[in-house]
């Protein structure tokens, strides 16, 4: 890794241990390799409930953000504790496999997730991410999948794609790139397609290099079908995308001044996103 790269972690790691709740800080050194992950399985196996679900974290450390104080349970807040254990390459263990439980029991009935009177877009996002997680697990059965990417599929457009920008992109790579592509109608088309938009986006900064590095990331991937963007090329606008204060913007929002406090959610899933993917892609 480059000196320049090694600043950018050492810069983000003082934003997160400023910033982020305990759990945050655990995760960060875990992905570093400076620990082994008995203390995040830990700390995640405490915020566990009976039926899989995992509650947020940060909910007493960011005020207001996703919940009481005591801690939301639900979809959100276990999608993103199964985010982690994904980029650290831990789904097979009895915490994910719980998780995938809850999942599974909320699946509805069109094979999508999320709820009824969500947005198309809204749900497509979450069943791409609910569906990509459980793909690359051990324990979801075929039929789960199916009707996940059946769910996909049947709202599958190129306009749709456009007109739902980079969470379109990364719902449908998400899945797709985990599934088996033989037993899918479209992907091949849409894998190209998503590919195609997301440098389109990327080239013209309508998506951040940390919007675009997800893909890349939850794709476990160098690189994608259809997009020509070089992994080091990606690296490199990561870096550069950094803030003063060692953390990222968040997608879709204006920077924030350097030393505002908290940071937000946003932001700190921005910092650790693109520490995972400076990790994996530098």
């Amino acid at each position: 890794m480059t000196v320049s790269l090694d600043a950018a972690l050492r810069r983000a790691g003082e934003f997160v241990a400023r910033e982020g709740a305990e759990l945050d800080r655990v995760y960060f050194a875990t992905l570093l390799r400076e620990r082994d992950a008995t203390a995040l399985l830990s700390g995640l196996a405490g915020l566990q409930r009976g039926d899989g679900a995992i509650a947020d974290w940060r909910s007493s450390a960011i005020a207001g953000w996703r919940g009481s104080a005591a801690g939301e349970v639900g979809e959100a807040s276990t999608l993103r504790a199964l985010s982690l254990l994904d980029a650290l390459g831990l789904l097979d263990h009895p915490i994910p496999e719980a998780a995938a439980a809850f999942f599974i029991a909320r699946q509805g009935a069109d094979g999508g997730w999320g709820a009824p009177e969500d947005s198309a877009a809204a749900r497509v996002a979450r069943t791409g991410e609910a569906g990509g997680l459980l793909a690359k697990s051990p324990f979801a059965r075929p039929a789960v999948l199916r009707a996940a990417e059946r769910f996909l599929a049947e709202r599958w457009s190129v306009e749709a794609l456009r007109a739902g920008g980079c969470a379109a992109i990364l719902a449908y790579v998400h899945l797709l790139a985990a599934f088996p592509a033989a037993e899918s109608e479209i992907a091949d088309e849409a894998l190209q397609w998503c590919g195609r938009e997301l440098e389109r986006g990327f080239r013209s900064g309508a998506f951040s290099a940390v919007e675009v590095a997800q893909v890349f990331c939850r794709a476990r991937a160098r690189a994608l079908p259809g997009a020509r963007i070089e992994a080091a090329e990606l690296a490199a606008a990561i870096a550069a995308a950094q803030q003063s204060d060692g953390g990222w913007p968040a997608p879709g929002a204006a920077p924030q001044p350097a030393g505002a406090s908290p940071a937000g959610a946003a932001r700190l899933d921005a910092a650790l996103l693109a520490v995972e993917a400076l990790l994996r892609l530098g």
